[in-house]
């Protein structure tokens, strides 16, 4: 056959690449020639963007699966897999340095596995990995030479997102090996990196080899021979866990490398070893300028190398950076500390920093929980085996149908694909009773301060969970989400409402609905015409009228691709965040977006301040956002959608939200109040049944919306 019969996506693409004309088989050195020339136009394609090395990834990856299918487990196949791993690696490169770890997850497993299938949340099967048994020599050899780019994004991949830890386990032995065998031969800067990424691994996921790994690293550390880039780089292992099986503690080792080899330090690792030394408010009185002004220098150099779009991937990526920081903050440290660091990881020069009359919630504090006010703190003290945090990742995973990892590693789920996302609500009370027993929600209200209401909620890290509905049923009041940490706006008084009849089967309805409203509360009220497209949106979203825009329709959202969500506007067009965040907003006040819509403000959570999302990445001083966390029932968004038309205006959106919630839960009074906002409306006929009252009631329906600010 010919070569562009083997490769037609790529042809099409690249017809000057290669002479496609000419006879092709999966045998001698032709394949591997073939193969490094498509790498070659990949990589070049990073000079220009990271979308066309992923777009060209994408073509030769679909025209190699085409072809494994074809030949099997036949005489070529073993030729296909070196081609395989080899054109996986520049993907693997620009999605793990674009934070896209879901896409590359992906790519480590597609690297591996010929009958990978990328459309599933759960792959299994015989993995394969270099040299590969019936490949000529000159073709492994090359695969072999990326090996250690390939086992430092596995491992590390393995232990920031998961679903690897099985394969890990078993891959483990061989990589080590592997990796000796190129540090003796004298690759020891890009080694370094995938030994401290095993061990790593192997320490965070308490593997049986940490210990022997951490004293064979130590070894190599203290050994002749070594420059001090790659010490640099083993010593990171030494901030970790693994410094319990060395001869000094995190802090030590931290100093030592900043005094010793500073001058070679590189990116992320001045601001991590800075973070490492941390430990008490003297030490960071001491620091505080330094270490400030290190994370402003780290950030502005990832906002340069992204694209605008990917520069909130790549910060919650690399959030991890800041961890030991803000975890020393919660124990001595107060609000204003702990808001200064966030803005020097998320904030904008132009823009100005939140105040610090927050209420923050370090979720994942050593085996507990912190609150920390302005001038004092309380603490839930949990237990070494971090068995709350992990029952309330369990316990969400089951409630959403998602999987959500928690400190144990990976966990078997019974999870139907076909349902992946979808509220089971059943699992209500077992969610409720895992978010009270993690957060000490019965133990709150007597240990936070009376008559004191915070301007914000900080969940740090963040989780998708209705926490802030719950805390406001135990505390009896609402405040808002940081999402955006900018200095919010004076709201601005309702006058025009601005509706998005995006077409659901309740849209009519709840238009009808507000349209009465409105006339009580002598809103103007605007409702958008077909044809509904971006292009309409965009006219829609930058109305300086309106002080309130209200979406209905649908959402989507993937929990690992931005690409995959969004806005679904007619003819399945998704209009992404990316999009959205290039449209202007009013110049004037702060204007609230209401997202009656699935899951607007769902993120994916990566350790931050789960930023990826809709909603997150739409709220900004100058706009705040209700929308709902997760998939909503069309009961329950219209029940929600008219509920709060009633609670806004008399109330600002954070009282309007908390009253929102507590018509949700009795229906009777749900009724009676949209009777007497609007007798006879539609939506009373139809919210008026016993299935809509258990829907509407349950928490995964009332506590799905939050306000973000």
């Amino acid at each position: 056959m010919l070569l562009r019969d083997v490769y037609p996506r790529v042809f099409a693409e690249l017809p000057d690449l290669l002479d496609w004309d000419r006879h092709f088989a999966w045998e001698g050195e032709a394949p591997s020639v073939v193969a490094d020339l498509i790498c070659g136009a990949m990589e070049q394609a990073q000079y220009s963007s990271r979308e066309r090395t992923l777009h060209l990834a994408a073509l030769a990856q679909a025209d190699l699966t085409d072809e494994s299918a074809r030949i099997g487990d036949g005489p070529g196949a073993p030729l296909i897999d070196g081609c395989r791993f080899l054109i996986s690696i520049p993907a693997i490169m620009t999605t793990m340095a674009m934070g896209r770890h879901g896409d590359c997850y992906g790519w480590i497993h597609w690297s591996a596995f010929r009958t990978h299938d990328a459309s599933r949340r759960m792959n299994c099967g015989e993995y394969r990995l270099p040299p590969f048994a019936g490949a000529p020599e000159g073709l492994n050899g090359m695969c072999l030479s990326y090996f250690t780019v390939w086992a430092e994004s596995a491992f590390l991949l393995a232990r920031k997102f998961g679903g690897m830890d099985e394969w890990c386990g078993r891959i483990i032995d061989y990589c080590w090996a592997r990796m000796a065998e190129a540090f003796e031969a004298g690759d020891m800067p890009n080694v370094a990196r995938a030994i401290v990424a095993i061990v790593n691994w192997a320490t965070e996921r308490a593997d049986q080899r940490a210990e022997f790994l951490t004293h064979q690293l130590t070894e190599l550390y203290t050994s002749s021979g070594i420059d001090n880039r790659t010490k640099a780089t083993l010593a990171n292992v030494f901030t970790t866990k693994a410094a319990a099986w060395t001869h000094q503690s995190p802090r030590d080792w931290a100093l030592e490398i900043l005094h010793n080899y500073r001058e070679v330090l590189v990116e992320h690792e001045i601001v991590q070893y800075l973070c490492s030394t941390i430990d008490s408010s003297e030490s960071w009185a001491a620091s505080r300028v330094e270490v400030l002004r290190e994370i402003s220098v780290l950030v502005n150099y990832y906002r340069r190398s992204a694209a605008a779009a990917d520069a909130t991937e790549v910060l919650e990526a690399r959030v991890a950076i800041i961890h030991p920081l803000i975890f020393a903050l919660t124990e001595f440290g107060d609000t204003d500390d702990l808001m200064d660091v966030l803005w020097a990881w998320y904030g904008q020069e132009s823009l100005e920093r939140a105040d610090a009359n927050v209420l923050f919630i370090g979720s994942a504090h050593g085996s507990g929980v912190t609150y920390v006010w302005p001038c004092g703190r309380y603490i839930v003290r949990g237990n070494a085996s971090n068995e709350t945090l992990e029952a309330l990742l369990v316990g969400i995973s089951s409630a959403l149908n998602e999987y959500f990892r928690g400190p144990a590693g990976d966990r078997e789920l019974q999870l139907d694909e076909r349902m992946i996302g979808t509220p089971a609500y059943e699992t209500a009370s077992a969610l409720v009773a895992a978010i009270s027993n993690h957060y000490g929600l019965d133990q709150l209200t007597e240990n936070l301060p009376a008559e004191w209401r915070p301007r914000s909620l900080v969940v740090f890290p963040a989780h998708r969970d209705p926490l802030q509905a719950l805390l406001a049923a135990t505390l009896g009041w609402l405040a808002p989400l940081e999402a955006s940490v900018q200095r919010p706006r004076p709201a601005r008084r309702i006058r025009t409402v601005s509706i998005w009849p995006g077409e659901t089967q309740t849209t009519e309805a709840e238009v009808a609905f507000l349209r009465a409203i409105a006339v009580q509360k002598g809103w103007h009220l605007k409702v958008t015409n077909p044809p509904l497209n971006a292009e309409a949106f965009r006219v829609y979203y930058e109305d300086p009228e309106a002080d309130v825009l209200w979406v209905i329709g649908h959402g989507e959202q993937s929990p690992f691709r931005t690409s995959g969500s969004g806005l679904v506007l007619a003819g399945e067009q998704l209009l992404t965040a990316a999009r959205l965040v290039a449209f202007t907003r009013p110049g004037e006040g702060s204007r609230l977006l209401v997202l009656n819509i699935c899951s607007a403000t769902a993120t994916q959570t990566r350790g931050g301040l789960a930023r990826i999302g809709l909603a997150h990445e739409l709220a900004a001083a100058n706009q705040a956002v209700i929308g709902h966390l997760w998939p909503i029932d069309y009961f329950a968004a219209l029940a929600f959608g008219c509920a709060l038309a009633v609670n806004l205006g008399q109330n600002d959106p954070a009282d309007a939200l908390r009253e929102t919630q507590l018509i949700l839960q009795r229906h009777q009074d749900l009724i009676t109040v949209l009777s007497a906002a609007a007798p006879g409306a539609e939506v009373i006929e139809r919210l008026a049944n016993e299935h809509a009252a258990e829907r509407v009631a349950n928490i995964l329906s009332w506590g799905s919306a939050v306000l973000l600010t």
